[in-house]
């Protein structure tokens, strides 16, 4: 298992009980109203067609925009107000730009895997939280296969252009982000310091939104 403390902080689960809760606690109450912000900012935009469709046809300067707020994120994740508004800003941006992807499927259909998202992230955290076991291993494969993912999905969008290889590299990306959920929960508190509770949701959230993407694709690729 990872060191107990990084420098002269003390990571989460070496804290006292009282504030190794209080983490949590903060944590999965930012991680909530991150999952509530962006689904808020995405029935905004399925509202407003035009906006939706401004978004859509500029998806290049929208993914900039979220790379440049995850940085900005992590740079302010000590800055407790700046923080959050770094966070939130991200997460209601994350919102906006999936929504041309809902769209494509039934309200049913995005409320099934949000559903199925909730339930497999509630299920694999509470394990992470409550196993005695070391998932530290979980790292090198994740990493490795989270690259072979993507290197798999650029070549099915311009080169193979395959329904089933998009099926398939989905199938893998539910697999791959499950890992990662248990991987990043349990990492959460035995490498994060009890005052990296921006980082943490973030880490999290991105784990929770690329499951649901994944999750959302294989059900409107088995409904069609």
């Amino acid at each position: 298992m990872q060191s107990a403390t990084l420098g002269h902080r003390q990571v989460a689960a070496q804290a006292p009980v009282g504030e190794r809760l209080a983490f949590l606690k903060k944590v999965y109450g930012l991680l909530s109203l991150s999952v509530l912000l962006a689904a808020g900012a995405a029935w905004i935009t399925s509202n407003n067609m035009p906006f939706a469709s401004f978004v859509a046809q500029n998806m290049l300067m929208f993914f900039i925009l979220e790379i440049a707020a995850i940085f900005f994120t992590f740079w302010a994740r000590k800055r407790e107000t700046m923080g959050l508004i770094a966070l939130f800003s991200f997460t209601i941006l994350t919102g906006v730009t999936t929504t041309p992807l809902l769209l494509r499927y039934t309200g049913g259909t995005v409320t099934m895997a949000a559903f199925l998202t909730g339930l497999t992230f509630a299920g694999l955290s509470l394990y992470a939280l409550t196993t005695k076991k070391d998932l530290s291993f979980m790292g090198g494969m994740l990493r490795t296969g989270l690259i072979l993912l993507i290197v798999g999905s650029l070549l099915n969008a311009f080169l193979f252009k395959s329904a089933w290889g998009s099926f398939g590299i989905s199938c893998v990306g539910v697999f791959l982000f499950s890992g990662f959920i248990l991987y990043d929960t349990k990492n959460i508190m035995h490498r994060y310091p009890t005052d990296e509770v921006i980082s943490a949701t973030l880490t999290l959230y991105l784990d929770i939104l690329n499951l649901f993407i994944f999750i959302l694709n294989i059900l409107g690729f088995s409904r069609d």
